[in-house]
C-alpha cells in the first residue's frame, strides 16, 4: 500500500479508472497527507492499473489528510507523504459507492482491521483482484459491508407517504421492506407526535399539543457524515481521499392532525348581564344531537370537537323566570381554540 521500499513503477498518466470521476478545484491551502503502519495483516494482489503486476502489501497503513482518515485510490503508486497535496472536490458516479463503503466499512466501527477491509474493498471497487490476505473474516465483512451499502438506499415502505391523524388517535406503520430499524436517528418531529418505534414498526400518536402540520424524518446515518468528498494530489505521489455521503439514508412522512377544539356558551341576563343557570341548550353536529342545561355560572361547553365542525347551537327552554327566544347560532371549529357566545333572556 505505501511501500519506500518498492520501486516506484510510473503509470505513463493518470490512472484510467480516475477519469470516471469529475475532478472540481477548490481555492484551498495545500494539505498534509501522511501514513503509518497500523497492523501487520498482509495482502498480495494483482494490481489491474499496473497491468496485473503481482503486489504485496506488507501491513495495514492508515492515511490521513489533515488528520482525517483518508483511502488510497492509486494502488501501486508510492506515498512518501507530507505536505503540498492539493485538495480537489470528489464527484461522478463512483463516489456515493465508495463513501458508502467508507462509512459502513470503517467509519461507525473505526478499527485497525476495518481499516484494512475498507481500504482492501475500496481497492477492489477499482478493479484490483485479491489474492490472499491475513484480514480476519475478510470475506464474510466484505458481504457484510456490501449489503449495507446496497440497502441504504433502501427506503421504508411507508416512506414519503401523507398521513392524517385526529388527536388521540394512533396509527401502526410496518415496514415491510424491513430496513425502519436501521434508520436510528430522529432528525424532525414538527408535528410534535407521539412516537413509539419498534424494529420496523412506528406508532403514531397525535396529541392535543400536536401541531396541524408537520413533517417527521428519520436517517439512517448521523448528519456529521454526510459532506463533501475529497481526493488529494501531488505530482510523484500517491492520491488518496476522504469521504463523507451524499445523503444521510432519509426516510420522510408528511402529517398532518385534524386538531379538535371547544365550544363554550354563556347565558346571561340582558338587562342585568348576570349568569342565567338551568337553560336547556342544544347543541347540533356531525348528524347528532346533544342537550346541555347551563350551570350555575351560565355556562354550557363541549370540548374535543374535531376542527371544521360546524356547530349549531339553539336555545330549547329558558330558566325560570325568562322568557325564550328560541335563539340560534352557528359556528365553526377552530384549532386548539375555544369558541365563546354569550345567549341573552330578558325577564319575565
Amino acid at each position: 500500500m505505501n511501500k519506500k521500499k518498492r520501486q516506484a513503477i510510473s503509470l505513463g498518466g493518470v490512472l484510467t479508472v480516475m477519469m470516471a470521476f469529475f475532478i472540481t478545484p477548490i481555492t484551498a491551502l495545500a494539505a498534509s497527507v501522511n501514513y503509518e503502519k497500523i497492523g501487520d495483516y498482509v495482502s498480495t494482489w494483482h494490481v489491474a492499473s499496473l497491468g496485473g503486476l503481482h503486489w504485496t502489501d506488507d501491513g495495514v497503513h492508515m492515511i490521513k489528510a489533515d488528520n482525517q482518515p483518508a483511502f488510497c485510490i492509486e494502488h501501486g503508486v508510492l506515498l512518501n507523504g507530507g505536505s503540498g497535496f492539493e485538495p480537489s472536490e470528489l464527484n461522478g458516479a463512483e463516489k456515493e459507492r465508495l463513501s458508502l463503503i467508507s462509512y459502513y466499512g470503517y467509519q461507525i466501527s473505526p478499527t485497525v482491521e476495518n481499516y484494512g477491509i475498507t481500504q482492501n474493498i475500496i481497492w477492489e471497487e477499482f478493479g484490483d483482484t485479491l489474492l490472499t490476505t491475513q484480514l480476519p473474516n475478510y470475506a464474510n465483512r466484505k458481504n457484510e459491508i456490501l449489503s449495507k451499502v446496497a440497502n441504504h438506499k433502501v427506503k421504508p415502505s411507508f416512506s414519503n407517504q401523507n398521513i392524517t391523524l385526529n388527536v388521540r388517535d394512533s396509527v401502526t406503520l410496518t415496514d415491510i421492506n424491513n430496513v425502519l430499524s436501521k434508520h436510528g436517528h430522529l432528525v424532525e418531529n414538527s408535528a410534535n407526535l407521539q412516537i413509539e418505534k419498534n424494529g420496523n414498526t412506528l406508532k403514531l400518536t397525535a396529541k392535543a399539543d400536536s401541531k396541524e402540520s408537520g413533517k417527521l424524518q428519520y436517517n439512517m446515518v448521523p448528519k456529521d457524515q454526510v459532506g463533501q468528498s475529497f481526493i488529494y494530489n501531488k505530482p510523484g505521489e500517491q492520491t488518496v481521499a476522504t469521504f463523507k455521503l451524499s445523503n444521510a439514508g432519509e426516510m420522510n412522512l408528511n402529517i398532518k392532525v385534524n386538531l379538535n377544539g371547544n365550544v363554550k356558551l354563556k347565558k346571561v341576563d340582558e338587562d342585568t348581564g348576570k349568569s342565567v343557570p338551568n337553560t336547556k341548550m342544544k347543541f347540533e353536529y356531525n348528524g347528532q344531537t346533544k342537550e346541555i342545561v347551563t350551570d350555575t355560572n351560565g355556562l354550557a361547553q363541549i370540548d374535543g370537537l374535531k376542527a371544521g365542525t360546524k356547530v349549531k347551537i339553539t336555545e330549547v327552554t329558558a330558566s325560570n323566570g325568562f322568557v325564550s327566544k328560541g335563539e340560534s347560532k352557528e359556528i365553526t371549529i377552530e384549532p386548539n381554540k375555544t369558541i365563546e357566545l354569550v345567549f341573552g333572556n330578558k325577564a319575565q
